[in-house]
């Protein structure tokens, strides 16, 4: 493979695991709220584009679906991308559409999730949203109209239009909503908003005291992350070219909070530190893996490694690699210059 062309499918992955593990920050690192069903809304962004692309595109194109789902979806997923390498508005509008329906399905998943993190202690919570996140995962594996069961589903590539040029236009698109995303959550975590979530997160009952919602800020929380979740299944959805349900274990959510912790807990650049050191571990790891002979399965040696040194790396700094810092604000910033300037004219 071209080494550039190496770069940008090892860049456009990373950008997948950033998102995630970006949610996760909000509402692990912020809010102390371990989001367990993580798997479950990165799946529903995978799912809509599984479900619907094809579907979308042959309804677009005024064709007729002959044939069941999931017997179908792969020849008429490669139909319609064969026409929208002809019509880049038949690509751009099945994104538009997909990526809308992911956040609105995230959103009220999250809502449903939330209810019971909103009355559970942390070790129910925890069962709870992994048999949540697992329920998810069964419907579509059995359902077979959802995205063709343990078959799998089609994914119609809308940025076929592009070319030879294909890459890096999902590179685009994966960045760009990376950047958003840790954009809203830096702005978030910097906000009066972000203040209230260290609040609740370093003790619930003096931020209640204190006349703080505790329970809408959970909901509030578990809705964005949740959304931001889809967004990463969204662009996992097309970095593949195809969606099975069994990719979306809670195998997934456990690796989410492993980066986090990794990257540093409370600290905003800590996702992306986190994402960055496991998707070199684990690019290095597939590298290496024909050059090893070992008596297990070489295909889990990344998740071996990556817990080992993990552990390692907690023995030391137990903070991460990134400890937690003073989140200073700009108004901050000014007041203390400000009380400076005073001081220093009081002498």
């Amino acid at each position: 493979m071209d080494p550039l062309a190496m770069l940008v499918d090892v860049c456009v992955l990373y950008s997948v695991y950033a998102i995630l593990a970006i949610s996760m920050e909000l509402e692990y690192g912020e809010l102390g709220l371990p989001n367990f069903a993580k798997a479950a809304f990165f799946a529903v962004g995978a799912f809509s584009v599984g479900g619907l692309s094809a579907r979308l595109g042959t309804w677009l194109l005024g064709w007729s679906w002959e044939g069941s789902f999931r017997e179908r979806s792969w020849l008429y997923a490669t139909m319609v991308t064969k026409q929208v390498a002809e019509n880049p508005l038949l690509g751009l509008s099945i994104l538009a559409v997909v990526v809308v329906v992911a956040v609105a399905g995230a959103a009220l998943l999250g809502v449903l999730a939330s209810y019971p993190a909103i009355r559970l202690r942390e070790d129910y919570l925890g069962i709870t949203l992994i048999a949540f996140s697992e329920t998810v995962r069964v419907i579509a594996r059995n359902d077979e109209n959802i995205v063709g069961g343990t078959f799998g589903a089609g994914v119609v590539d809308v940025f076929a239009w592009a070319g030879s040029f294909r890459p890096y236009a999902l590179f685009a698109f994966a960045w760009g909503l990376m950047l958003l995303t840790w954009a809203v959550f830096r702005e978030l975590s910097a906000s009066r908003y972000g203040r209230v979530l260290r609040a609740i997160r370093d003790s619930e009952l003096a931020a209640s005291i204190l006349g703080r919602d505790v329970v809408k800020m959970r909901i509030t929380t578990l809705v964005i992350g949740s959304v931001m979740a889809a967004l990463a299944g969204v662009v996992y959805s097309f970095y593949m070219g195809a969606v099975n349900p069994d990719d979306f274990t809670v195998g997934k959510t456990f690796l989410v909070v492993m980066i986090v912790i990794l990257g540093g807990r409370g600290n905003p650049l800590g996702p992306l530190v986190g994402a960055g050191v496991y998707i070199a571990l684990d690019k290095t790891l597939s590298f290496l893996k024909p050059l090893l002979r070992l008596p297990i399965d070489v295909n889990y040696f990344a998740y071996v490694v990556f817990g080992l040194g993990l552990l390692l790396l907690l023995a030391k700094r137990p903070e991460g690699l990134l400890p937690e810092s003073p989140n200073t604000t700009l108004r901050h910033l000014k007041a203390l210059r400000s009380g400076q300037r005073q001081i220093a004219a009081g002498l």
